[in-house]
């Protein structure tokens, strides 16, 4: 179980942003995707209830997030389980993530599916807010794990407000 949930962990971590296929190459007011890399700085499992995958276990995490070389901010996050079935191949959980950044904070939520422990992703979030410069932000997050302990967030706005990404 902690290994599934620390691979999670990792893969949200966010988390988060390295190269996504899947990721459009330009947000919808022109500008490309906010590109942050994420690398952990602290994880915990919570194996709440039934020993194993069960309803209810939690990850909790922090990162910190980089773009283009320099420290930005940090990310924390809670994901839960909301659907485990045997053979726990696949876990669904709900997460909820903070991305920190000079200027404001953006808010991320949604629904994972983890396929096995070697999952990547890409995982997909939706950007349901922020604070400061990223006031009344919305749009996509892309996670996807470089490694174990490494990954990378692509932002994707697509509302009407051009958001600064000089921070």
């Amino acid at each position: 179980m902690r290994s599934t949930l620390r691979f999670a962990a990792i893969a949200l971590t966010l988390a988060a942003l390295a190269v996504l296929a899947a990721a459009p190459a330009a947000s919808a007011h022109g500008k490309a995707p906010l590109r942050l890399t994420a690398e952990e700085v602290q994880f915990q499992d919570l194996d709440l209830g039934t020993p194993g995958p069960s309803l209810g276990d939690e990850f909790v995490f922090s990162q910190a997030l980089f773009r283009r070389g320099f420290d930005v901010g940090m990310s924390g996050g809670v994901c839960t389980v909301v659907h485990a079935m045997a053979p726990y191949d696949v876990l669904t959980f709900q997460c909820l993530v903070t991305l920190d950044l000079r200027g404001g904070q953006i808010t991320l939520q949604g629904l994972i599916e983890l396929q096995g422990e070697d999952d990547p992703g890409p995982f997909t979030l939706a950007i349901t807010g922020g604070t400061g410069r990223f006031s009344g932000a919305s749009g996509t997050a892309r996670f996807r794990s470089d490694e174990r302990t490494t990954g990378v967030y692509r932002l994707r706005f697509d509302n009407k407000r051009k958001h600064d990404h000089r921070y």
